[in-house]
């Protein structure tokens, strides 16, 4: 993946098989990118393969996390792209929290796993509104990771309630400019 500030992304993808358009384009979306063109390329000889170049049109947010953090956000979403090629996550629109909240694919898999949750206990809300909303609160998002990891993974351990403390009143001083609470 090339980012340009301001400018279409492109995408190269090396294949030793052929892709179809139909299998791309719906992961890219879900990414929260718009293909706006592509360009097929095949190469023969004794093993074939193929080069599909394509160019992307990220969303804003993608388009601001890409200008603070290039080089992170270009291998967070290489690394999402594979997971999704190789099976290893779901194919959704969670996964656009990889590029609008800079967040790993692990992560988005957690959030993933809260929504279905939510689901099993009975909120009111579907699976496609609370991608719309943790999307549209990208920094909230963030932080409820941050807030999640600092109480719970192993390697966090020293300094974990004060840190947690921490990330727990900057959440809150976040929800105050959400415009609806649901």
């Amino acid at each position: 993946l090339s980012i340009v500030p301001n400018e279409r992304w492109r995408l190269r993808i090396f294949s030793l098989s052929p892709i179809t358009l139909s299998g791309v384009l719906p992961q890219l979306q879900h990414m929260g990118l718009e293909a706006v063109d592509e360009h097929p390329y095949e190469f023969g000889g004794t093993c074939p393969f193929w080069i599909y170049d394509f160019g992307l049109r990220p969303s804003q947010a993608a388009s601001l996390a890409a200008e603070s953090g290039g080089e992170a956000v270009r291998a967070g979403f290489e690394a999402a792209l594979t997971a999704l090629w190789l099976d290893k996550t779901e194919d959704d629109a969670f996964n656009a929290l990889v590029l609008d909240a800079g967040l790993t694919w692990r992560q988005v898999v957690l959030l993933r796993a809260y929504a279905r949750y939510l689901r099993q206990i009975g909120t009111r809300f579907s699976q496609s509104y609370l991608q719309r909303v943790l999307r549209a609160n990208a920094p909230i998002t963030r932080l409820l990771v941050r807030l999640f990891e600092s109480r719970l993974d192993p390697a966090l351990h020293s300094g974990a309630a004060e840190r947690s403390e921490a990330i727990t009143e900057e959440l809150r001083g976040a929800l105050h400019a959400v415009e609806s609470l649901d």
